[in-house]
């Protein structure tokens, strides 16, 4: 048995499964991480662990875990057999983006855009070259939409700055702001579309991708394809080629 971590930024996610089935999985938001239950969890061969919160963090969940005897892996950014980290310091890529494209190319195993819609949203490109080598061949970064959020409601007067619906024009600021937001993430997504082959998948992940997804434009939908759990498919992924 398997028990998966992703540490983010906003939340503490986890899966408990076997090799091809997910038994249990749950989440508390990272200010609640004293509140981990893993009591249900009886006997583990590995611990897969992502981290890119503090490291305290990740030393709470590690103690919670020292009454089993199993090994813990805590993930790199690091190049591997299966995909190639294209980073200028491979080190500072964030493990989150990693795991996603891992568990991208372990599903689609081509070319591809991955679009991670959490705290931050990236926006990232996997590549095959020449020898059938893939590749994280970088992306982009954008605040996420609780940050542009707060970002306004801190620096404006604006007092509603709830999600509303994406329309242009809109005639009320919670509309205003939300029409803007999305349309700034749309761009950049096809920014990035036009400089690539025009049939070139792509996939949207994350917290927000249900959010972004809905309140898209029918054309934008037509070439984005809903995958949840990429992280923890990576995460799944990634510990199988770690030593048993």
């Amino acid at each position: 048995m398997f028990l998966l971590i992703d540490i983010g930024n906003t939340r503490i996610k986890w899966q408990y499964r076997d090799e091809k089935n997910v038994i249990s999985s749950n989440s508390v938001l990272v200010e609640n991480f004293m509140d981990i239950d893993l009591t249900e969890i009886k006997s583990l061969k590995k611990v897969i662990v992502s981290n890119v919160n503090h490291s305290v963090v990740l030393d709470k969940v590690k103690e919670n875990l020292s009454h089993f005897d199993s090994l813990i892996i805590e993930v790199t950014s690091e190049s591997n057999e299966y995909l190639i980290n294209d980073y200028t310091d491979q080190s500072t890529l964030g493990v989150d983006r990693w795991l996603t494209a891992m568990g991208a190319w372990k599903i689609y195993g081509k070319d591809l855009i991955v679009i991670n819609a959490g705290t931050a949203i990236t926006i990232d490109l996997i590549q095959i070259d020449q020898k059938r080598k893939a590749h994280f061949s970088g992306g982009m970064i954008l605040p996420g939409i609780a940050i542009s959020l707060g970002i306004l409601n801190n620096s404006t007067n604006l007092i509603d700055t709830e999600i509303g619906q994406s329309q242009y024009p809109s005639l009320n600021t919670k509309d205003a702001v939300t029409t803007g937001i999305l349309t700034s993430i749309q761009g950049a997504v096809n920014l990035v579309c036009k400089k690539l082959p025009s049939d070139l998948p792509i996939l949207l992940t994350g917290g927000d991708a249900d959010l972004i997804y809905k309140q898209s434009e029918e054309d934008w939908k037509s070439r984005i394809k809903l995958e949840d759990n990429l992280i923890f498919e990576g995460l799944m992924f990634y510990g199988a080629t770690q030593i048993s």
